[in-house]
């Protein structure tokens, strides 16, 4: 499943402490149907916590990328570097590279393509950060048997077996060839039996939407785009001469532009990237990558409503650009224009419902504006999506102190 998520001084300091302990979800900042009564110019001038605007520009999703079956793109190592960029202390019980390993071994193996199911697993998981139902010593990478409200699901003795499990479920979904090792996916004689309208019948990631996943109407789509993230140089392997000769042997290819305008972004030479973004644009107006990438250029260089723009036209090419929403919203805020802010966030909770991140800013917009009962239900919201969201805690806890 998608990845989820007094009466003196002592009192509210173990409140407070309480709050921040791991795993335990603290308690509702509102009764329900309770109106709050809170200081609301301290709401108004507190320092609320937001989950920080993504950084990195972006390619777009390659024609042809939707097969679940195929070998790997993307190397183990860069896997491995992808996912310390995003998370340094991953969750696992074994060392990272070895996970990964596990992933390049049986999904090889098998005929699925590593890198994207990791994809997978690193959405179902958060980055193996955790959060929601599964827990990290159930070595469940995919949410296998997770079917919400606090059902963990399956259970497994290693993280090698969970890979496994992983890679036997996709493949039930992909192929009616059965797995070349014994099964241990629990669910995998449930779809052959009991669904042959499903076994061996989906063979893209798309097709995944509202299967896999419920809702889940665009999860195929959101593990391409993480695999595409993971593709994109980040400036610690690549140098500007591999994008030179990208633009070179594909001058009329948009993506060789958004290519080398991204190792302009790396070497912070935004005037650069940003030329090259609007070459892409020029070859294919179309780009939800070459806009967004030119947002977050014009964003660095300060130039907030030139970045609102290209937001808003990287969306429109996009609409469930989840990456480019959430900026857009933050860009928005700062631009006091709240209700563009507003829909911003609200259109990722549409697409994405167990945002924690996205309800959090919903929050912290009513926080902002001093209107405590809206941002008591959304803190909890927030909290009930991912009680270990640590900017969650945080504005849960400062809330508390503020209600009279």
């Amino acid at each position: 499943m998608p990845y989820k998520k007094g009466k003196g001084l002592v009192a509210a300091a173990l409140v407070a402490s309480l709050c921040l302990l791991p795993g335990l979800v603290p308690a509702p900042v509102q009764a329900a149907g309770e109106a709050l009564r809170a200081d609301t110019r301290a709401l108004k001038q507190a320092d609320w916590q937001l989950a920080r605007p993504y950084g990195r520009p972006m390619l777009d999703v390659a024609q042809g990328a939707d097969t679940i079956l195929g070998p790997a793109t993307i190397p183990a190592r860069q896997m491995v570097h992808f996912i310390r960029q995003r998370n340094p202390h991953p969750k696992l019980n074994a060392p990272l590279e070895d996970v990964v390993q596990a992933y390049y071994d049986e999904a090889g193996r098998e005929g699925i393509r590593p890198d994207v199911a990791l994809c997978q697993a690193l959405k179902e998981t958060g980055y193996f950060a955790y959060g929601g139902d599964v827990s990290p010593d159930q070595n469940n990478f995919c949410g296998l048997g997770a079917t919400g409200n606090r059902v963990a699901g399956a259970r497994f003795a290693t993280p090698q077996l969970g890979v496994r499990a992983h890679i036997q479920h996709l493949l039930a979904y992909a192929s009616t060839e059965r797995p070349k090792t014994a099964i241990i996916d629990p669910r995998y004689e449930l779809l052959a039996e009991k669904h042959p309208e499903l076994y061996g019948k989906v063979d893209s990631w798309t097709g995944l939407n509202g299967r896999w996943a419920v809702p889940g109407k665009h999860y195929g789509q959101e593990i391409l785009w993480m695999w595409t993230e993971a593709q994109t140089p980040d400036g610690t392997h690549d140098n500007l001469v591999t994008g030179f000769q990208e633009v070179f042997a594909h001058p009329d290819d948009a993506q060789a532009y958004l290519y080398r305008g991204i190792l302009f972004f790396d070497r912070h030479d935004y005037w650069l990237a940003e030329r090259d973004f609007r070459r892409a644009l020029a070859l294919d107006k179309t780009s939800p990558a070459a806009w967004y990438d030119l947002a977050l250029t014009q964003q660095k260089r300060g130039e907030l409503e030139a970045s609102l723009a290209s937001y808003d036209q990287a969306v429109a090419c996009r609409p469930e650009y989840l990456q480019a929403w959430y900026n857009r919203g933050l860009v928005a805020m700062e631009l006091k224009q709240d209700d563009k802010a507003r829909q911003s966030f609200q259109e990722i909770l549409r697409f994405s419902p167990q945002s924690a991140d996205a309800a959090n800013a919903m929050a912290v917009l009513y926080l902002r504006k001093g209107n405590a009962d809206k941002a008591g239900s959304w803190l909890e919201r927030a909290g009930q999506i991912n009680s270990a969201n640590p900017r969650i805690q945080a504005n849960r806890q400062q809330f508390q102190t503020y209600l009279r």
